[in-house]
């Protein structure tokens, strides 16, 4: 016998589609659709007329079963406005990257929803998130189509090879690796991975696969896999060695020093103001390599306390910039853009 594999409702779905299509199904076809035993039709057709209402009955002549009133629909989703308004923000997060994964099924469901909510509530949902919009500074390109292979990969535990190009060697390499988990950060999709090659968990940026391609194989993810403990030591994405540890301060003035501290920039985080109006925001990371890059972008207004190591590496950073422009008047002698 047949198990039913379906939920519920979403057998009273197809069952209503099936009825309304006019073409007079019965419990075996049905089942048959379904995948599921011709008991289990009997009490989901049982189910919609006492507690749904469903005019659903059976014409003895054509064997099968119809709607005696070409009117009904089955019960609306109940959703407020808010959440539908919250379902086509999601949308349009989704939208900002090209090849937008999962945009498209995404609208689609939110299309349906809306309709589905009936005459109670008139939407027009091009009107609903026209005060609302996302943006994204250069975004990165992004195939729709490996993106669901990723996904799935993730959701059924199936280990991938995959043709990686990495662009501090400028090299692709092939490897396999059990894919956990798909993670936006910072507007960046990436793909966290236990790595063969590498014997560890590593994150990949999914614009940077060349070919992807299930093995055959699967695998058990880690009880205690959790990205924000895999990210705890990064600033952004770069970890850093398993047993670096740095202690960052910061100190910013000008304006800068009034406003950084209304935002989190990391989980370990702590903020101090000074007499003069100066701010010292504190960190723990494993890795240096993009708090650098963060206290560079602030110029003069950020002063790096410690550790040592970042203000001289910031200090040498300046120091090449101040030589990059050296002599020039602004003019520039390089190529037009």
């Amino acid at each position: 016998m047949r198990k039913a594999t379906r939920l519920p409702w979403e057998r009273f779905v197809a069952l209503d589609r099936a009825v309304r299509s006019g073409a007079y199904p019965n419990a075996r076809t049905i089942g048959e659709e379904l995948e599921v035993c011709r008991r289990t039709v009997l009490r989901d057709v049982e189910f919609m007329r006492d507690r749904l209402g469903a005019p659903i009955a059976f014409d003895r002549a054509r064997n099968g079963y119809y709607y005696t009133e070409e009117g009904f629909r089955l019960p609306a989703v109940e959703m407020t406005e808010g959440e539908l308004l919250a379902l086509v923000l999601a949308e349009r997060a989704f939208r900002q990257y090209r090849g937008a994964p999962f945009g498209p099924d995404l609208a689609r469901a939110i299309r349906k929803l809306a309709e589905g909510m009936g005459d109670a509530v008139t939407i027009d949902l091009g009107d609903l998130a026209e005060g609302c919009s996302f943006r994204v500074t250069a975004p990165e390109e992004i195939d729709a189509g490996l993106f669901h292979a990723l996904a799935t990969a993730v959701r059924e535990r199936r280990r991938l090879a995959m043709r990686y190009w990495t662009p501090s060697r400028d090299e692709e390499t092939t490897r396999e690796v059990d894919p956990y988990h798909l993670a936006c950060v910072d507007g960046r999709w990436y793909l966290v991975a236990h790595c063969h090659a590498r014997g560890e968990a590593r994150m990949f940026a999914p614009a940077r696969i060349r070919a992807v391609a299930a093995t055959g194989a699967t695998f058990d993810r880690p009880d205690g896999f959790r990205l924000d403990e895999y990210l705890a030591g990064a600033f952004g994405v770069f970890r850093g060695r398993a047993e670096e540890s740095h202690r960052v301060r910061l100190r910013f003035t000008g304006e800068p020093a009034r406003y950084l501290a209304d935002r989190t920039w990391h989980p370990t985080q702590a903020a101090q103001r000074g007499d003069r109006g100066e701010l010292d925001l504190c960190f723990e990371l494993g890795s240096l390599r993009e708090i650098e890059r963060w206290a560079l972008s602030w110029g003069p207004d950020c002063e790096v306390i410690e550790p040592r190591e970042l203000r001289l590496r910031v200090v040498a950073a300046a120091e090449a910039i101040g030589r990059a422009y050296a002599g020039r008047d602004g003019s520039g002698d390089g190529p037009s853009c």
